[in-house]
């Protein structure tokens, strides 16, 4: 607007009679920058503001030539949606990695520039942006955090592709691994410690969010991690940050580097299979390390290198390491444990006569199955000889003694039934429970009394402690007497009644 005001003004003093000399002196008068000679020659030769003032100043658009033009107009026809740095990543891999070619003919900021100007004439179908606002969150020292999280690609019917991100808050520095189905626990602690592999180093804490691979359960800030992680990050002396539910500002690096992931490298690749990902994805990895990051204006590998390799921790031996040679293989006899430096190690039953694999990382003994899947961890024994078993390797109890319990329950269940079955446990070993409970409900099915009398006998059982079978039926035989008919009327009451009162009794009863 300012030009086009100056020109009219040299114009409307053109036609007022002053000459180019008087209108040089005007604006050298006047406050502010003047026009050069030339400039205002330029417009008093005028004789009107041209329509196209400042078309003779665009540039050429060194990328509207071919072949850089068919190429652009081709990935931006396939997905509109694509960022320009990721078309530019594009041309280097197809014209400077693969065609020969020196370097592009311009750069990513002309790229930008050149799309914006497809889209403004109607070339590229343009695209309306929007997102989610984030909150600034502030670095941790070097080698203090490392942000983690896993995303996901449609890329056609029947191919989803799974990725997983790793990312060093201080410098940025990234590792990104991909597979064509979704991770398990074992598998993103492999993925993690293939990350430390490569950058030579564990950091302190990992930055994750409740994502079920990793997290089991959390109530009111209570975490409880799956038991594969849980075993790794041991084993791997790691602390996490375990995000909040719906609070991305926690971790809007590691969310914006797998959007970055889905923008850059999915949106102008045609991907047919994972392996076009495997081929692609460590290139493009190592080129974006070399990049000057937008949000610190510095180049994470050269950050990485200088500053944060220095401060991440040394690497420890992992089962997570893909290395197969690291484990040994055994054949399991008869007994339920392994040996392993003169000591003992407890495994499960169903690996018996058969051949498994362990490794041992630290002060740790890991146990895998016949399949290489992870099944247990022991401590390993600081004294030789030693015999290490974990609870859930003990030989099971007989609970044969909970059927006998349910079918006397239902024949003979009373008030003081659950009573009576918690003292005959609490008094009984566990090896015997079942022959006592079991003699019980013989002799019960044998005598075939009432239900009422044998509610009374459990009722003075438990009143006076009479636990064991030999007690219980001896408190039978004595509460039983009043009950027997007199024709099989036992022994000790004869002894006690009167002969001549049992006889009168007897005659009394038959003649009735």
């Amino acid at each position: 607007m300012l030009r086009e005001t100056m020109i009219q003004e040299i114009i409307d003093m053109k036609l007022k009679g002053y000459s180019i000399h008087e209108i040089i002196e005007y604006y050298e008068k006047n406050p502010g920058k003047p026009p050069s000679t030339p400039t205002i020659r330029k417009y008093y030769n005028m004789d009107v503001v041209p329509d196209d003032l400042g078309a003779n100043l665009v540039k050429d658009k060194v990328f509207d030539e071919e072949p850089w033009k068919s190429v652009i107009l081709a990935i931006l026809a396939n997905n509109p949606k694509c960022y320009s740095s990721s078309v530019y990543d594009v041309l280097i891999e197809r014209f400077v990695e693969n065609e020969g070619h020196t370097v592009l003919p311009g750069s990513e900021r002309t790229l930008r520039s050149y799309i914006g100007y497809l889209k403004q004439s109607g070339q590229v179908e343009s695209v309306e942006k929007d997102g989610r606002i984030y909150d600034h969150v502030f670095d941790t020292p070097p080698g203090q955090q490392m942000l983690i999280d896993f995303g996901e690609l449609r890329i056609k019917k029947g191919l989803t592709i799974h990725f997983i991100c790793m990312l060093l808050r201080y410098s940025r520095m990234m590792c990104v691994y991909a597979q064509d189905h979704r991770y398990n626990a074992e598998e993103a602690c492999r993925a993690i410690y293939n990350g430390f592999c490569k950058l030579g180093g564990r950091p302190k804490e990992l930055v994750i969010d409740q994502d079920p691979v990793f997290i089991a359960s959390e109530y009111i800030g209570e975490i409880t991690e799956t038991r594969v992680f849980k075993s790794f990050i041991d084993e791997q002396d790691l602390k996490l940050w375990v995000c909040n539910k719906g609070d991305p500002e926690s971790k809007g690096g590691i969310e914006n580097l797998v959007g970055f992931v889905k923008k850059n490298f999915f949106s102008a690749r045609k991907i047919q299979c994972i392996d076009d990902i495997w081929r692609a994805l460590p290139g493009w990895v190592e080129r974006k390390n070399k990049r000057i990051h937008q949000a610190t204006f510095r180049v994470p590998n050269e950050v990485f290198a200088e500053i944060e390799r220095s401060a991440l921790r040394p690497m420890v031996p992992s089962v997570y390491d893909t290395v197969m040679s690291s484990f040994t293989k055994v054949s399991v006899a008869d007994k339920k444990y392994i040996l392993y430096s003169s000591s003992k190690y407890s495994i499960p039953r169903k690996f018996c006569f058969k051949e498994i694999f362990y490794k041992a990382v630290g002060t740790k003994l890991h146990i895998y199955g016949p399949d290489m899947v992870y099944e247990c961890t022991h401590a390993i024994s600081e004294i030789r000889g030693g015999y290490q078993r974990l609870p859930e390797h003990m030989k099971e109890e007989n609970t044969d003694w909970l059927l006998v319990c349910e079918r006397m329950r239902s024949r003979w269940g009373c008030y003081d039934f659950q009573h009576f079955i918690n003292g005959f446990k609490k008094e009984n070993a566990p090896r015997y429970l079942f022959k006592q409970l079991s003699a019980v409900e013989d002799f019960l099915e044998a005598e075939n009394p009432s239900r009422s009398l044998v509610a009374e006998v459990m009722k003075v059982c438990c009143e006076k402690y009479r636990y064991q079978f030999s007690q219980f039926k001896a408190v039978y035989d004595q509460m039983s007497v009043q009950d027997r008919p007199v024709n099989v009327i036992s022994m000790d009451y004869v002894q006690q009644a009167n002969l001549e009162t049992y006889q009168k009794a007897f005659l009394e009863r038959s003649v009735n």
